[in-house]
Formats: structure tokens, sequence, C-alpha cells
């Protein structure tokens, strides 16, 4: 009993910085959004079609980091403490150079695809101009992750929230600053908002770097010695890359999700629009234990203690279904006034108002799904990972939604019957998983 009481304690030291850090994120970019919306019409497509480009790319690069993470869980688990340096270091020069490719392809390559995607030429060059500009933090932004990987790793996940708060915050204040011309600076309008992001990125990667460079990860980790390795380097990327493109194939799974919306109405479209947002917020509690489980049971396998990660994934199943239980009671006695935060449109609000039922009480499902993919995950099979995650998505949760909301006519209550079986069939597939056992035993 002692025992689950300790691990409870320290999935929750772990996970809560984690879903603050999050939800900072989170505000930032509602705070950016109304900001922007003061702007122009055309101001607010462009800066949505950027940020949706933007994240596409920002976020499987950033899961560069998922290499770092499992490793240096693995060797602190291991006592292998002069090791961690070496895997900070190599994932730091392979984010580096990874950031920089990346910005000079994505940046020359804005235009031609903003082309395409919107016929309105002024939202086209809008956009395009802002996403020249946001991806020069691409390098920060992937230096950063990695860093915070590091820190997450050795159980000091507040430097995550710390570094995060100040990222999001910062970037208020200079899109502010820079979008309205204040402090007696020129007015760059959506420019404006796109400098801000990568000034902020920039000093949040001068925040982590400074800590890095603390004597302590020094004389401790070995971190900044500079002992770049080839085989180091490639067991790196062969955890990160099954991941990153598993980022690519979710993001790509969800815009066919929002495109199926579309075909069934413009309510429709609106209400999923608003649905997605709240539920970006509801299902933090289940990223942060998520995390916090997959570090845990990292560590635990490294140090040959096999029961102690199976009873952390347990246990953060239980919490997590706490969590998501108590959410779920709150959001459905105040389902429409939640509704009425995100729009005023009373039509959009009744037809939200379903399908937000359906995926509060499958919230439960989701947070423990999202423990045990954590587990998984952080026991190195990223591989594994992926391959369930394009077969479920592809291969079946998506057709269903497709099949219920479309060729079936139930609409989107059809669509998110879809999303509620994809909770279950995560939570399945990688519950089976981790009782099969053999994650246990993988090596790193």
């Amino acid at each position: 009993m002692q025992e689950k009481k300790e691990l409870n304690k320290r999935i929750l030291r772990l996970g809560i910085p984690i879903m603050l850090g999050n939800l900072s994120q989170t505000l930032m970019s509602t705070a950016d959004t109304i900001m922007v919306a003061r702007l122009s019409r055309e101001a607010l497509a462009a800066a949505g079609l950027g940020n949706i480009f933007t994240f596409t790319f920002l976020f499987p690069l950033g899961l560069l980091a998922m290499g770092t993470r499992i490793k240096v869980a693995r060797r602190v688990g291991e006592k292998k403490l002069h090791q961690v340096g070496m895997v900070v270091d190599n994932s730091l020069a392979l984010g580096l150079g990874l950031g920089m490719g990346a910005t000079l392809i994505l940046s020359f390559a804005a235009p031609l695809i903003m082309i395409y995607i919107n016929p309105d030429p002024v939202v086209a060059e809008l956009a395009s101009n802002f996403i020249r500009i946001r991806f020069l933090a691409v390098p920060f932004f992937i230096l950063i992750m990695c860093g915070q990987a590091f820190f997450e790793a050795t159980g000091r996940t507040e430097i995550t929230l710390y570094s995060s708060v100040l990222v999001n915050g910062l970037n208020v204040v200079f899109n502010a600053v820079l979008i309205f011309g204040l402090l007696g600076l020129p007015a760059l309008g959506l420019m404006g908002a796109a400098w801000g992001s990568v000034i902020a990125t920039f000093l949040g990667t001068v925040f982590i770097w400074f800590y890095l460079r603390h004597q302590r990860e020094k004389v401790n980790y070995g971190v900044f010695s500079w002992k770049l390795n080839r085989e180091e380097s490639r067991s790196i990327l062969g955890l990160s890359i099954p991941a990153m493109l598993e980022g690519f194939g979710s993001i790509f799974s969800y815009f066919i999700f929002v495109w199926i919306h579309s075909l069934i109405g413009t309510v429709e479209l609106a209400a999923a629009s608003v649905l997605n947002a709240i539920y970006s917020l509801l299902f933090l509690p289940a990223i942060g234990l998520g995390k916090a489980t997959g570090i845990l049971v990292g560590q635990f396998l490294g140090a040959g203690e096999q029961l102690m990660a199976r009873m952390s994934t347990i246990q953060g199943m239980k919490i997590g279904a706490v969590f998501s239980i108590l959410i779920a009671v709150l959001g459905i006695a105040g389902a429409r006034p939640l509704l009425s935060l995100y729009t005023p449109d009373a039509e959009v609000i009744q037809t939200a108002y379903v399908p937000l039922i359906i995926i509060l009480i499958g919230t439960s499902v989701n947070s423990m799904g999202m423990v045990a993919r954590h587990t998984i995950m952080g026991a190195g099979m990223t591989r594994w990972t992926f391959k369930m995650q394009i077969i479920i998505c592809y291969l079946i949760y998506l057709p269903v939604v497709y099949l219920l909301g479309i060729r079936w006519g139930l609409g989107i209550q059809g669509t998110y019957l879809g999303e509620a079986l994809y909770f279950f069939l995560v939570f399945a597939t990688h519950f089976w998983k981790f009782r099969k056992g053999d994650w246990q035993f993988h090596q790193v």
C-alpha cells in the first residue's frame, strides 16, 4: 500500500508540471488568436493557415526529443549517469542540424504550397510571409524540446513548466507589442505575431541552455562534454523517427477528420472546431500522466525493477481514470455553458452538445489508453506504437468515421462515435501489449 502511495506521488509530481506547461501553450494560442482577430479577416485566415502549417511540421520534428527522453530515463535507471551527457549532446547536435535543414526547405516551399491551399492571393501571401518568419524558430523549438526531455527524464519536470510558461508568456507580450506597435515600436500587424513567436522561442532556448550549462549537469551527467558519436545518434534517431512519423500520421488523420465534417455541413464543421478546442483542454491530464508514467517505466526498467514498472502503469491508469471521471461529471453537468464560452451560436451549441457528451464519457478510456501507450513508448518500443497508430487510424478509425457520418447519415454524432471507438481501440491494443509483458525486456 505504501509503495502505491509513493508511486502516486511520483506520478503526480512528474505529471502536473507537464499538464500546466501544456495548458500555458493552449492559453497562449487563444490569446494570439484574439489579438490577430483585431487586425482583419484576411489576417485571421492567414494566421489560421500559417499556424496549422507550422504545427504540422513543428510537432513531429519536436518528437526528436522522444528518443532523448527514453534513453536518458533508461540510463538514469541503470545508474549509468556518465552516459546521459552523451545522449543529450548528440540529441542537441541532431536537433540543431534537423531544425536548420527544416527551416531552409520549408521556408522556400511555403509560398508554393500556400497558393494551392488558399485561392485568395492576399491570404496566401500573408500566410507565406508569416510562415517564413515562424520557421526561423524551428531550430530553437527542437533544442527546447530536447532540453526539456533531459530534465523530464531526470525527474525535474518543473523546469519544463518554467520554460513553457516563460516562452508562452513572452510570446503573448512580444506579440502584443509587435502586432500593435506598443512601447514606441512600429506596428507590424500579422508579421509582428510571427516575429514575437521567434523571439520568445529563442529566449526559451537561452533559458534551457542556462540550466544545461549549470555545473551540476556537467559533473553529474557530463552534459556539454560534446562526445558526439555516430552510434549514439543512430540510436536516438531509431527511437525518434517512428514517433515523428506517427506525429505526421496523427496530424494528417486529424485533417481528414475535419474534412469529413466539411462534407456534412458548415454548422457541423463549426461545431467540430469548437469540440476540438475543448478536448485539447480535457486531455491535458492524460498527456501529463502518460509522459510521467513513461519516464518512470524507463527508469524502473533501467534499474531492472520490472514489477515497479508494471505498478507504475497500473497506478497511472487509476489516477487517469479518477481525473477523467471527475472531468466528465463536471463537463456533463455544465456542457451547454461550456460550449457557450466558445461560441454564441445557438445552432452550433445544439449540434455540438451530444458529441461533447460522447467525448466526456470517453475521456476515462482515453486517459488509461494514453498511460498504456506511453508505457510501451517509455520502454523504447516506438516502432510498435507507430505501426499500431497507423493501423488504428487509417484502417479502422477514419473509415468508420466516414461510414457513420456520411454513408449511414448519422452526421456529427456518428463521427464522434467513431472518435470514441478510436479511444477504445488505443486503450485495448496498448493494454493488451502491456499485459503481454515483452516490453519489460526491450533493450535501449
